[in-house]
């Protein structure tokens, strides 16, 4: 009887004894797989969590309007929000660093022709929501780039030059594209003019110069080319220099310069084989100025008259879009991979909410007379 209970309270032993030997593979065990490369995070949602904004302070007007557009949405949509003042390159990448020790839920960061690319990748690889505003990133993976238009906002100036023009009753005339660096507009203003306002030209003039030279050389210009009834002063710094030349070029040409027909550049003639210019158009040199970017200077000449209209940067739309995405990231929304702010045109009866943008930044930074690049 002692026998068989025995053999009854050892028969259960045996049955797990087998089943773990034949769960066992024989011989040696297998090597282990290779490590896998650890995927890159996933950003967590932290709705109103710390938004970080990553920007070298240059002292610009245009980086005080990023900054300006990001404080100030994050405070509208309730967020904290923090400032990292990092010059470009490794210390930005520094400064990612911190803002993930810190809690920082998504980071806008500042990449002007990619020279943070490095910052943003790391920004990714710690899970972030990452955001650059206003310049163009190619960054794989961003999450989203909020950039100025650069396609509408090219007819809406042709089309505000010429309009003036017109109303000035000029038949013929030739606009003069003018500044540092006016390769990425001109082509497209000729278009636009040849398109619409097909009884008008365009030429082109790069600023080589600063301060009185370049002032000198526009001035020669414009007394010799007096069908010049139109300018763009692609940059900020250009307007002034327009505005004076102008000036300049009206006081030789009534102080009894010389007074011969225009002459156009080679380039000109090649481009305008046709073109002629009408005689009634020499008899004066009177031209509207259209000018681009925040200053205390442009502002100042927009005021007095001697800007007809300003071609305002989105820098401060920008950043304040950007915040508004990174907002709908954080709540788990969907985003489009680019967003586009127009840059409007504006004139005196639009120029006020701009001017008091401007006077808030300056006010917040403690800025007393700065100039924009």
């Amino acid at each position: 009887m002692n026998r068989v209970l025995n053999i009854k309270r050892i028969l259960p032993l045996l049955l797990c004894a087998a089943l773990l030997c034949a769960c066992a593979k024989p011989g040696s065990a297998e090597p282990q797989a290779a490590e896998e490369t650890a995927p890159t995070p996933e950003p967590t949602l932290a709705f109103g969590g710390l938004l970080g904004f990553i920007i070298e302070d240059d002292g610009s007007i245009p980086c005080y309007m990023l900054m300006y557009g990001f404080l100030r949405t994050a405070e509208n949509l309730g967020y904290p929000a923090k400032l990292y003042r990092a010059a470009n390159g490794a210390a930005a990448q520094k400064a990612v660093e911190q803002a993930a020790k810190e809690g920082c839920a998504a980071l806008l960061i500042h990449n002007p022709g990619g020279v943070n690319d490095a910052a943003v990748q790391s920004a990714i690889a710690a899970g972030l929501f990452a955001v650059v505003p206003y310049d163009v990133s190619a960054v794989e993976g961003l999450h989203c780039n909020v950039v100025a238009d650069n396609t509408e906002y090219i007819e809406e100036l042709s089309r505000g030059i010429a309009e003036r023009m017109t109303e000035r009753s000029l038949k013929s005339g030739r606009i003069l594209v003018y500044g540092a660096g006016i390769a990425d507009c001109y082509e497209k203003i000729q278009s636009a003019i040849a398109q619409y306002y097909p009884q008008y030209g365009v030429v082109g003039m790069e600023r080589e110069a600063e301060g009185a030279a370049a002032i000198d050389v526009l001035a020669e210009y414009l007394l010799y080319n007096r069908d010049i009834k139109g300018i763009y002063a692609v940059d900020t710094a250009s307007a002034p220099i327009v505005v004076q030349a102008r000036a300049q070029a009206v006081n030789r040409f009534k102080g009894g310069a010389p007074t011969p027909s225009p002459t156009p550049s080679k380039e000109d003639i090649e481009a305008e084989p046709t073109a002629t210019p009408n005689p009634a158009l020499l008899t004066q040199i009177s031209i509207t100025v259209f000018a681009c970017g925040m200053s205390d200077e442009n502002l100042a000449l927009f005021r007095g008259n001697d800007i007809y209209g300003l071609c305002i940067e989105p820098y401060y739309e920008a950043a304040g879009s950007a915040v508004m995405v990174m907002d709908k990231l954080l709540s788990g929304e969907e985003t489009p991979a680019v967003a586009r702010v127009n840059r409007p045109i504006v004139y005196a009866d639009t120029i006020d909410k701009y001017t008091a943008i401007y006077g808030q930044v300056k006010e917040m930074f403690g800025l007393a007379a700065v100039n924009a690049n």
